[in-house]
């Protein structure tokens, strides 16, 4: 008897992988415009898990799988020649179908590429066709295949699509060595040089994706038979449709009972009763353009989960995507509250750093259980990050492309879209369309400054009708051009102790675009001001997030005392905070709205707030390398001729602005784009959403809190007895409140590490214990106005 894995039949391990993927495609509803294209990816799907670990028929496999690992007589590897197997079959089966002789060739190597990498991450198409080196290998393994079980497993999977293909065909075929050039040949005069070179982008982009369907579908049901075994059929949820009706009625939103109230309610079932008019299953693209404080992320869920109903698909979820973990946390609760659950199969937040915890009817899943359905968006409702969503569409990494078949039917949300830079529109508006129409999935771009990624109402349809009423109807705020000149950042404090001055009772929010600026700002307003009169409070992300949370908090709370808040951009998109005045440094057009968002946010002020733009003179290099000189001169070219500007007419701001930059846009080629392209799978791997910057941890003991968490953290890591994999499960319990108390500090481009007290590193942080702090860095439990964070102090000075 053959063997797949220690005691499961080898048989019994295929023909579940092989019904898993099967049932993974015919599942969904994929390539609407071709039936035949669902048709024949379902079958290639069975064929590939059909055959997908055939060459751990080997006696070399099984004397190594029999003994645990510790008997090695020859080659045990089995995905390569398993993958020439599943090519040669699937050959065979694509010759009955009305496909063209290069997609039968295509879609065959499709199939050896993703069987060839099911236990590890794609390489580019051009480097998986080249073998050479593993042909004494592959004619070692042939020789010692249990012949009479293989060719019975053959047969018996064969049957179900009626095949007529024998294990002496396969031998033929190693034995001839054909391998060696066939497909290098297929690579040459049929990608590099052949006619895929002038196929319409959109049709090489469908080819991409239909390859990561197949390996996706591969991966998880694969690791779906290993793992979950028992689970394996576990009862889909039944919610009612009528959740967020019967939520809003339960907390009275649908009898206002303010003016505000009443537009939200308005904004609210516009929405939804526009829905009937735009809403078209052929449709993939739509957008929500609301203002800040107009209840989108009640509207938003409200509207995606009549789509669900509308679409009424299997396997149908809901994936909502937002930039920052601390606006996850904060619409987490909104929707658990409108779900009424608490059960992971039904509302599942996935984050680096959320609790890989998975459970239903309060039964917890085991780690390894958990972590899959996690990973994989096992859920009726996912909330989860822009990196998590656009970083597995675009890669080459397994553990990220599980979750890519969990996308087809699916209905996305990505809030606040605007956060996502200009560099990636193109990629985005490409992969985007086709990924509507051949997974059957359904966009809908969230903001209060839409960018102009499709073009409105041509690429993509607004679902709130005349969404320009309710941007005339907010007059909350004034934005004031100081930028058309330069001034020092001393002139600049003094103009907001100034402005403090002749107005006392008002809450102030300063944002500028640099750590180093705010916090020079934040020490010479705290050096001036009377700090007995008024609340001062410094943010950044060099300060712990636990104290940011308490920062914010505080800001929130009424006190009888003004709050002047000095921060970093940080505090722009979704921190829920309410100040009378706003002074900004030059940002780009949707920075700076979404800054004004932060003045008179419930138009619960007595008067309109402020907005002061100015152009700080000390930020200029800064200001280019964190935004790029080219967005703001846009900015500064749809600003030069207006002095002030009423909230009521930003959206004309925004129009004008986002028009510039989508020209900057189509001007660029995204090299990720020509990766999809060409096939060229690791280098799309190398994308990321955020550009990653070399950085020093930081671990600050501030309490005893922070003292009992290290210590956790540090008894999992000294275990000796715990494994790699074991260490990383327990340290995922602790792992969010871990990291309320880690800054991330980047290290100067002209050196090697960072200036700090101790240069140990435990566990690869260093460590401020809270009996002996860091001079590093400034804090303290009860003067708040002495929390700056991280600084570089010189230790010999002390």
């Amino acid at each position: 008897m053959l063997y797949s894995h220690p005691d499961k039949l080898l048989i019994k391990h295929l023909e579940e992988v092989a019904n898993n993927c099967k049932n993974l495609i015919e599942g969904r509803t994929l390539f609407i415009k071709s039936k035949e294209r669902k048709q024949i990816c379902q079958d290639l799907a069975f064929i590939m898990g059909a055959f997908h670990d055939l060459g751990k028929a080997t006696s070399y496999f099984q004397i190594y799988l029999e003994s645990r690992g510790e008997k090695i007589v020859g080659p045990k590897s089995h995905a390569l020649i398993s993958a020439l197997f599943v090519k040669e079959i699937s050959k065979t089966y694509l010759a009955s179908t009305s496909l063209s002789d290069f997609e039968q060739q295509l879609f065959a190597h499709f199939t050896f590429t993703a069987v060839k990498r099911h236990h590890g991450n794609l390489d580019d198409f051009e480097a998986e066709m080249y073998i050479e080196t593993k042909h004494t290998e592959l004619q070692e393994q042939i020789r010692v295949f249990d012949e009479s079980e293989i060719q019975y497993i053959i047969k018996y999977f064969s049957s179900f699509l009626k095949l007529d293909y024998s294990f002496q065909d396969f031998k033929k075929y190693i034995a001839s060595k054909a391998y060696l050039k066939d497909m290098p040949e297929f690579f040459d005069n049929s990608i590099a040089f052949g006619d895929f070179e002038e196929l319409p982008i959109s049709t090489k982009i469908e080819y991409f994706y239909f390859h990561q369907l197949l390996f996706g579908g591969l991966l998880l049901s694969d690791k779906r038979d290993v793992i979950l075994e028992e689970e394996r059929n576990t009862a889909k949820p039944i919610i009612d449709e009528n959740i967020v009706t019967t939520f809003r009625e339960n907390r009275g939103y649908n009898l206002p009972k303010t003016e505000l109230d009443r537009q939200k309610n308005k904004a609210y079932q516009s929405a939804l009763d526009n829905l009937d008019n735009v809403f078209s299953k052929e449709k993939h693209l739509y957008s929500i353009t609301l203002p800040t404080g107009l209840g989108k992320t009640i509207t938003s869920f409200a509207v995606a989960w009549k789509m669900r109903t509308i679409l009424n698909l299997p396997n149908q979820r809901l994936i909502i995507t937002i930039p920052f973990t601390s606006i996850i946390d904060q619409n987490f609760q909104v929707y658990e509250e409108i779900l009424a659950t608490r059960d992971t199969n039904i509302l599942l937040k996935h984050h680096h750093l959320s609790e890989p915890l998975y459970k239903i009817n309060d039964e917890e899943f085991n780690p390894d259980k958990s972590q899959f359905l996690i990973e994989t968006w096992q859920s009726e409702v996912v909330v989860t990050t822009f990196v998590q969503l656009l970083n597995s569409i675009f890669s080459n990494d397994k553990s990220l492309l599980m979750k890519l078949p969990n996308l087809a039917n699916a209905i996305i949300i990505l809030d606040e879209i605007q956060t996502v830079s200009y560099e990636h529109w193109q990629l985005i508006k490409s992969v985007f369309e086709v990924l509507g129409e051949i997974y059957n999935c359904y966009f809908i771009l969230m903001s209060a400054t839409q960018p102009l990624i499709f073009l409105p109402e041509k690429e993509i349809i607004e679902i709130v009708s005349n969404y320009e009423e309710y941007f005339q109807f907010f007059n909350r705020t004034k934005l004031i051009n100081r930028a058309k000149t330069k001034i020092s950042l001393d002139d600049f404090s003094q103009e907001v102790l100034d402005y403090h001055e002749e107005n006392p009772q008002k809450d102030i929010l300063v944002i500028l675009n640099t750590k180093k600026h705010s916090k020079k700002l934040f020490e010479n307003i705290r050096e001036t001001i009377d700090l007995e009169t008024v609340d001062i409070y410094y943010l950044s992300t060099l300060i712990t997030p636990f104290e940011r949370k308490e920062i914010i908090k505080r800001i929130k709370q009424d006190s009888s005392k003004p709050k002047i808040v000095i921060s970093t951009q940080l505090i722009e998109a979704g921190v829920d905070i309410s100040v009378d005045t706003v002074f900004r440094a030059i940002a780009p057009i949707d920075s700076i709205i979404q800054a004004a968002g932060r003045s008179n946010r419930y138009d619960e002020k007595t008067h309109q707030g402020e907005v002061y733009l100015y152009d700080i003179k000390e930020m200029d290099k800064a200001n280019g390398m964190i935004y790029g000189a080219a967005l703001l001169l846009k900015t500064q070219n749809v600003l030069k001729n207006i002095e002030e500007v009423e909230e009521n007419e930003y959206l004309n701001l925004i129009k004008n602005y986002f028009i510039e930059i989508r020209k900057q846009s189509d001007s660029r080629l995204s090299e990720y784009l020509e990766n999809i392209t060409k096939l060229e799978f690791a280098k799309l791997g190398q994308f990321s959403l955020i550009e990653e910057s070399k950085t020093e941890s930081v671990f600050l003991q501030l309490n005893p809190k922070a003292v009992e968490v290290w210590n956790q953290f540090d008894e999992i890591y000294s275990n000796e007895s715990l494994d790699s994999r074991s260490k990383k499960q327990a340290f995922s319990k602790i792992k969010s409140t871990f990291y309320d108390y880690v800054i991330n500090v980047p290290i100067p481009r002209d050196k090697r590490g960072i200036v700090f007290d101790d240069d140990s590193k435990p566990h690869g942080f260093y460590l401020s214990t809270l009996e002996n702090p860091t001079v590093c860095y400034s804090y303290d439990s009860e003067d708040f106005t002495q929390n700056t964070g991280y600084q570089e102090v010189n230790q010999f000075s002390y």
